[in-house]
C-alpha cells in the first residue's frame, strides 16, 4: 500500500513533460519558382523600355522643330509664288478668307488710282495702274496696308518721277516694261525706307498699263 502512494506521488510531482516547438522552414525552392519568373519579367520590361521608348521632347526641341518647319513652308511657298504671279494674284485674293488668324501668305492692295505722266522728250504719254502684294499673316498684312495708305502720296510722286525718265521707245517691248515693273518695285521699297518704314513690298502688278 505504501509502495502504491509513493508511485502516485511520484507520477504527480514529474507532471506532463513539455511538447517540442517545431522549427518553421523556409520552402525556398517554392518561393524560387514564383518570385525568379517575376524578376526575369521585369528586368526584361526595363530594358525593352530604355531601348524603344523615346523619352520626351523638351522645350527648346520643340520650338527648333517648329522654327525649322515654318522656315520650309515659307520657302516652297514663296517659291512657287514666285514662278507664276498672275495666277498667284486670284489665287491669294480668294483664299483671304475672314479666318482671323491664317499663316503668312501674298497679300494684294492696288494704289488708288491710275498714275499717268508724260514720258521724256515728250515721246508720249503713259498710263499705269499698280497693285503691291506682301508676305506675311493676315492680321498683319492689315496692318501694314492700313500704314501704307498713309505714304502712299509719297510713293506715287516718286514713281511718277521714275515715269518721266522713260521714252515710248523703251516701253514698247516686253523687256522694257518688265525693267519697268522692277524699278517701281525698288523704288517703293527704297521710298519706305526713306519715310522709316519697313521695305515689306515683294512684288509689284502693273494691272493696267497705256501708252500713247
Amino acid at each position: 500500500m505504501e509502495d502504491d502512494l509513493e508511485n502516485t506521488e511520484n507520477k504527480t510531482e514529474e507532471g506532463p513533460k513539455p511538447k517540442k516547438r517545431k522549427k518553421l522552414t523556409i520552402p525556398w525552392s517554392v518561393l524560387a519558382l514564383y518570385i525568379l519568373p517575376a524578376l526575369v519579367v521585369f528586368i526584361i520590361f526595363i530594358v525593352m523600355h530604355k531601348s524603344l521608348v523615346k523619352p520626351p521632347l523638351s522645350r527648346e526641341e520643340i520650338m527648333a522643330l517648329m522654327n525649322d518647319k515654318n522656315k520650309e513652308e515659307h520657302s516652297e511657298g514663296f517659291s512657287d509664288k514666285e514662278s507664276d504671279p498672275v495666277e498667284t494674284t486670284s489665287e491669294e485674293i480668294q483664299q483671304g478668307s475672314d479666318i482671323p488668324f491664317i499663316g503668312p501668305q501674298h497679300y494684294y492692295q492696288s494704289f488708288t488710282g491710275a498714275l499717268a505722266t508724260d514720258l521724256k522728250n515728250d515721246s508720249g504719254i503713259l498710263t499705269i495702274e499698280l497693285a503691291v502684294s506682301i508676305f506675311m499673316g493676315k492680321l498683319n498684312a492689315e496692318a501694314y496696308f492700313e500704314s501704307f495708305r498713309t505714304f502712299e502720296p509719297a510713293l506715287r510722286s516718286s514713281i511718277l518721277a521714275l515715269m518721266r525718265t522713260k521714252t515710248k521707245e523703251q516701253l514698247d517691248t516686253n523687256q522694257g516694261k518688265e525693267a519697268l515693273r522692277l524699278e517701281i518695285l525698288e523704288t517703293i521699297n527704297n521710298e519706305l525706307v526713306k519715310l522709316g518704314a519697313k521695305p515689306e513690298i515683294k512684288t509689284v502688278q502693273l494691272t493696267k498699263l497705256l501708252l500713247i
